[in-house]
């Protein structure tokens, strides 16, 4: 809680960004922008403890997708937690395709008991296949998007 002009309190929903990010580091654009409206830090899997998680209301797993699938580390760290209760969680991607590959995450994170409060999914070029129709992206359009989803969420 934090104080707020005329002496009442406000509740400040503590916010972390665990994201997995490699080649062109498109998913780290993404999570920072998000981490920048919300107030929050952004760290890759390798730097959270499981139990780093129990300090924040809310959670955002991001990932950059590759060979149809979230990260390893980040599903992961995921699987090693314990059952969360009351905690809120977000998913967001990056990805060459249109097609939203973060099914399989965003069961996992309500399998451990997340309250799950949205999902963002941008492009993201990572294949010289895509290069024509993604290369570019996340644009300044995509970076405003994620930031528009992130005032979306409770904050």
């Amino acid at each position: 809680m934090t104080s707020a002009p005329g002496g009442s309190t406000i509740d400040v929903i503590k916010t972390l960004i665990v994201y997995s990010s490699k080649d062109h580091m498109n998913t780290e654009k993404t999570a920072s922008a998000i981490g920048a409206e919300l107030g929050a830090e952004a760290k890759k899997p390798t730097r959270v403890r499981p139990e780093d998680l129990d300090a924040f209301d809310l959670v955002g797993f991001g990932s950059g997708i590759n060979g149809f699938t979230v990260h390893p580390e980040l599903t992961g760290l995921v699987a090693s937690l314990a059952e969360r209760k009351k905690q809120k969680a977000f998913v967001f991607s990056t990805c060459a395709s249109n097609k939203d590959w973060t099914g399989k995450l965003r069961t996992q994170l309500a399998a451990k008991g997340f309250d799950m409060v949205g999902e963002f999914h941008c492009p993201g070029l990572w294949s010289p296949l895509f290069l024509k129709v993604r290369n570019g992206h996340p644009d300044s359009s995509d970076i405003e998007s994620a930031r528009a989803f992130a005032r979306g969420l409770p904050h």
